[in-house]
């Protein structure tokens, strides 16, 4: 099996348990006996553990060279973490059980597109056509769960995100030694370590983490404003459907799109298209202006993410390959859930408001990234 295989499997894998987990954890939650507050804030555990976890161990996987053995390891205790929650146990209990799941669960993906971006650097994958498959499998996971839900209990649920996790150690287990590190180069782990920490690159983190978050008010509360407005709940499921395939189709022609669009350009398409989408968002109600406006999906969200991480890959060598895509996360994770805390209340005052604050958002990310043109440019050419 080649490399570029096993990493679209690490891919598949992991998110078809991201698949499970988002759309159905709650409903396990709520099974083990657990009301709506402490739902709400179980739920927020991961993604505060995240912010610090992923920069943590991606740059612990870094310093050690050992983005496969961490992978190994992740995986192990993230699936036997896992099955702890099969039976129902006490709010604190799960609180912090989450929390070291969120610890070793997470940076499995940063380290995955580590692997990539380093498979890509040696000509021997294709970012796009590995990540793709990651989408799909969101998306299989999406269905299948509500299927395995009207004929098992909630609890099943974690055999399918252990499954994904069991299939990621078994993929790592057989990658190369050392794949994912460079056994030399000119790049020294001192002059990455300024890279990471220079003001040109944190405010390219802050841009791109803006243009993901703009997405909050739309993952939180873009289903509730469709049906508010008419549109039948099978139709919103296949409007959310349409975005990820529009993100798959771009991933599958990314490397053509690659070889004309700088990963600077990648951003100006993903934010510019993020303003016109949630500038529209609003006020468009009618089901075929909708689904046109939703195909938008695959820039703003895919654009944006190939942009950084193409970009990461050509600014950091890949001795902090793991370290760059770690801050990434922590970056996208931050804005995301403040975006989200701050479009609840403007949502439920006036709907229109918070999409609002989303394209705002949107346009200064845009403005950023076209400052940071030239900077990224040298950033970029110095590495």
């Amino acid at each position: 099996m080649k490399d570029a295989t096993r990493t679209g499997g690490f891919f598949a894998a992991y998110f078809f348990g991201i698949g499970l987990f988002l759309p159905f954890f709650p409903l396990l939650l709520s099974a083990n006996g657990h009301g709506p507050a402490e739902i709400g804030t179980l739920l927020a555990v991961p993604i505060a553990v995240r912010l610090v976890a992923n920069p943590l161990m991606t740059n612990l996987a870094d310093r050690l060279q050992a983005t496969k053995g961490s992978i190994v390891i992740f995986a192990v205790v993230s699936a036997i973490l896992f099955l702890v929650l099969v039976k129902p146990l006490g709010f604190w209990a799960t609180f912090f059980l989450l929390a070291l799941i969120a610890a070793f669960w997470s940076p499995i993906l940063p380290l995955s597109d580590a692997m990539a971006v380093n498979l890509v650097r040696k000509r021997r994958g294709d970012y796009g056509r590995m990540r793709l498959w990651g989408s799909i499998a969101f998306v299989v996971a999406n269905l299948a769960g509500g299927v395995l839900l009207q004929y098992f209990s909630a609890s099943w649920l974690i055999g399918g995100i252990v499954g994904g996790l069991v299939v990621v150690f078994a993929l790592a287990v057989t990658m190369p030694a050392c794949e994912g590190e460079e056994t030399g180069g000119d790049n020294s782990g001192g002059s990455d370590t300024s890279v990471l920490k220079s003001p040109v690159f944190l405010l390219f983190l802050a841009a791109a983490g803006l243009v993901q978050a703009s997405h909050a008010a739309y993952y939180g509360f873009g289903s509730l404003y469709w049906t508010q407005n008419g549109i039948a709940e099978t139709a919103v499921g296949a409007l959310w459907m349409l975005g990820v395939v529009t993100e798959i189709l771009l991933f599958y022609f990314a490397s053509r799109l690659q070889s004309r669009i700088s990963p600077v350009g990648f951003l100006l398409i993903g934010s510019a298209a993020a303003v016109l989408r949630w500038l529209l968002f609003p006020f468009v109600t009618d089901f075929a202006l909708i689904v046109v406006l939703q195909g938008l999906h695959g820039l703003t969200f895919g654009a944006t993410h190939l942009g950084a991480v193409g970009l990461i890959a050509k600014a950091v060598s890949s001795r902090r390959s793991g370290t760059g895509q770690g801050l990434l996360s922590t970056a996208v994770g931050g804005m995301s859930a403040l975006a989200t805390a701050a479009a609840g209340p403007l949502f439920g005052s006036d709907p229109a408001a918070a999409f609002q604050l989303m394209a705002a958002m949107s346009v200064a990310a845009f403005l950023l990234i076209a400052a940071l043109n030239r900077p990224l440019g040298r950033l970029q050419s110095a590495n």
